[in-house]
């Protein structure tokens, strides 16, 4: 009997310490521990909104920003909130968002976006949705006479199993990064506790949908560089940007590379010289602690990535703030020296003048 209670005993020790030490690299790897010395060179204002802007794109030639327009406060306080697409106009000195759309899909609820150029001229807005009660879809948008965009197409997939970021890739191609690749909650479970690569990026040419690429772990931001021959994919628990070269003709990827940033990035931007934006969460148990309580702090934070660049100048940490000026910041985008900062649930986007 002594030694049937003896080995229950040593058999619920191993459990307890194999669990905090699950629970300890957990948090290591979130940040948890780290010490945050907030800074940045430049100086911003706040634009006020009555939404959020979980992603932001660029119209560089006419000087425009197109925002993911969601309450996703409201949305995280259980109210049946539908969304939009805005714009800044940021030749204004100061800029005040306007709607963006000739019309709204049905249940529209905005995620990840991307605005794609024809060489006429002719511009597209792709973006994901996450209607109420229905699958995920991708919403196309046209651009009309008038610079509103109306909507042209809807695509659906059960490809699109998570998607949380969008970049196109021609008039009606696109790459979607799946942010999960869980499908029961085990899974779900050990991809959050193990940071398990199950996150695919998945391809659309137009007629069909197939896996361009797997094995990511939580796949939550995707962008091009400028001439199409590389994308970006940010794994948020891999705490690194995976960098792939692309075959334009098939739309196929090949890994080039992993760089790791030392923080949960999400949404990235790429800019006209090809120089990389990464927004990142430094500490991730307090993002999902301001989730369930906006007081508590989200930090926010901004990486330059030069992918030509060598030594320290490669990888350079641009912005970052203990959340009192923006919480849970999701996405930075540059125009004209102006870094655009953007969160998951703040009510307001940084405008911030570089050095």
């Amino acid at each position: 009997m002594k030694t049937w209670l003896k080995r229950i005993g040593w058999t619920a020790l191993v459990v307890v310490a194999v669990g905090a030490i699950v629970v300890f690299d957990f948090l290591r790897h979130g940040g948890q521990f780290k010490t945050l010395s907030p800074h940045f060179a430049g100086t911003c204002t706040a634009v006020p909104l009555e939404a959020s802007a979980e992603d932001i794109q660029l119209d560089r030639t006419r000087g425009l920003a197109y925002l993911s327009y969601l309450d996703r406060r409201g949305q995280v306080e259980g109210k049946p909130v539908l969304g939009t697409v805005m714009l800044l106009d940021l030749n204004l000195p100061e800029a005040r968002p306007r709607p963006a759309l000739a019309a709204d899909p049905p249940q529209f609820r905005p995620h990840g976006m991307s605005l794609y150029r024809a060489g006429d001229g002719a511009q597209r807005l792709f973006v994901i949705s996450h209607p109420p009660g229905a699958g995920h879809s991708v919403e196309i948008f046209e651009q009309t006479a008038t610079g509103a965009f109306a909507p042209v197409r809807t695509v659906r997939d059960p490809l699109l199993l998570d998607p949380n970021a969008i970049v196109a890739a021609g008039p009606e191609q696109f790459y979607v990064a799946n942010d999960s690749g869980a499908t029961n909650g085990f899974d779900r479970a050990t991809e959050l506790l193990f940071r398990r690569g199950l996150s695919e990026v998945v391809y659309f040419d137009g007629r069909r949908m197939r896996v361009a690429a797997g094995g990511l772990k939580s796949a939550s931001g995707i962008a091009m560089s400028p001439d199409g021959s590389r994308v970006y994919v940010s794994e948020t628990s891999g705490n690194r940007v995976a960098v792939f070269a692309r075959n334009a003709g098939s739309g196929d990827l090949a890994l080039l590379e992993h760089v790791d940033i030392g923080s949960a990035p999400d949404n990235i931007n790429v800019d006209a010289d090809g120089t990389v934006w990464i927004a990142a969460h430094a500490k991730v148990l307090a993002l999902g602690m301001h989730f369930g309580d906006a007081s508590n702090l989200a930090p926010t934070q901004v990486f330059r990535f030069r992918p030509d660049a060598k030594g320290a100048e490669r990888l350079v940490e641009v912005y970052l703030d203990s959340g009192a000026q923006l919480s849970a910041g999701s996405v930075g985008a540059v125009f004209n020296k102006q870094l655009l900062l953007g969160s998951i649930t703040e009510r307001k986007i940084l405008q911030c003048r570089l050095p």
